[in-house]
């Protein structure tokens, strides 16, 4: 059995995750990968296979939100602030905040907050996010924040003139030889997520808010970030969905030097590296030693990760159901950790 297989079927057996896929490639090339076990144990089994699509969270931020910003070029000026694009934005409590900051995780805003709690769909996100303020001054810390790439997206829709799903369409998948999607098609081979949104429902209720309408049994081809979901399933938070070869697809531009300086750490005097979408080594909880000090990746909630290494022209895609049929509390950084000393003990 391969390297990638062994240690798939071990953390399956351990009960890390039911099922996921596993990748170690170049830029040229993929090396290896791998697949195990369930893409859904309820309401019926399916196993894992290479065209499974897996929920993807948090790596659109970097593989939508940051490759949109570098297709944009001059269209999207760093230094500007939200309200350049959006007049929603022209406020004073905003001072400070560009859209550098927005990419890099240190605007300021709170990490999370349920949206669709206070109306649904963009509109009303728009307007939602109007009237939060930071909750610590632009460039004080990193908070790593989902309100920071809900707020890019209504830059890019705005800038760009198109909807976030086709603009990664046409901008960024078709151009990179990928299938990732948005919105996958029903009868779409995915793995399932979490039952009854019970995670964000406890969140939501934990900060004395109510909201009505959360989804019940499995959720499974549909995004599971509850803000994409009630955006309409796409966000450059959260949404996109695809295989390892697709996630490997998208990351092999980043190892070319100009889109590398945009990954480059940009928040040298803060507790962890931040780049542009991309976080790097330095703080990582899903690094490793063996990593070059020029690293850059990024994780998803539901048991995703990629890692790009330019040092060692390596690429590492992790993907995985993690959370179905519920989350658990474990520590899942280090199920990355022992997938990236298994891929630097194979291939160096």
């Amino acid at each position: 059995m391969s390297a990638l297989g062994e240690y798939l079927r071990e953390e399956i057996a351990a009960g890390s995750f039911p099922g996921g896929a596993a990748l170690v490639g170049s830029q040229d090339r993929i090396l290896e990968t791998a697949w195990e076990g369930e893409a859904a144990v309820e309401p019926q089994r399916r196993p894992v296979g290479e065209e499974t699509l897996f929920d993807l969270a948090s790596l659109t931020k970097p593989l939508c939100g940051g490759a949109l910003v570098a297709a944009a070029g001059a269209a999207l000026p760093l230094e500007a602030p939200p309200g350049f694009f959006l007049p929603e934005w022209k406020r004073t409590r905003f001072d400070g905040i560009t859209l550098e900051r927005l990419l890099t995780h240190t605007s300021g805003l709170r990490a999370w907050e349920p949206l669709y709690a206070f109306g649904e769909g963009a509109a009303a996100y728009r307007r939602t996010l109007a009237g939060i303020s930071p909750e610590a001054a632009p460039g004080e810390r990193v908070i790593y924040s989902d309100l920071n790439f809900l707020l890019l997206t209504e830059i890019l829709e705005r800038v760009l003139s198109a909807p976030l799903d086709r603009l990664f369409r046409d901008l960024v998948g078709t151009p990179a030889g990928s299938s990732a999607r948005f919105l996958p098609e029903p009868d779409a081979a995915t793995a399932a997520t979490e039952r009854d949104e019970r995670f964000e429902r406890a969140m939501t209720e934990s900060r004395g808010l109510s909201y009505s309408g959360f989804r019940t049994g499995v959720v499974w081809g549909e995004v599971h970030d509850g803000n994409a979901f009630r955006r309409g399933g796409v966000s450059a938070h959260a949404g996109l969905f695809g295989t390892a070869r697709d996630v490997w697809t998208l990351a092999r531009v980043w190892l070319e030097p100009s889109r590398r300086a945009l990954a480059a750490d940009r928040t040298a005097a803060l507790a962890e590296a931040r780049g542009l979408a991309w976080q790097g080594r330095r703080g990582a909880g899903s690094a490793v030693p063996s990593m070059s000090d020029g690293a850059f990746g990024h994780t998803g909630f539901t048991g995703t990760s990629v890692w790009i290494d330019p040092g060692h022209e390596r690429i590492a895609v992790l993907l995985t159901n993690r959370i179905h049929p519920e989350v658990r509390e474990i520590p899942f950084n280090e199920v990355r950790q022992r997938f990236h000393e298994t891929v630097y003990r194979a291939y160096g």
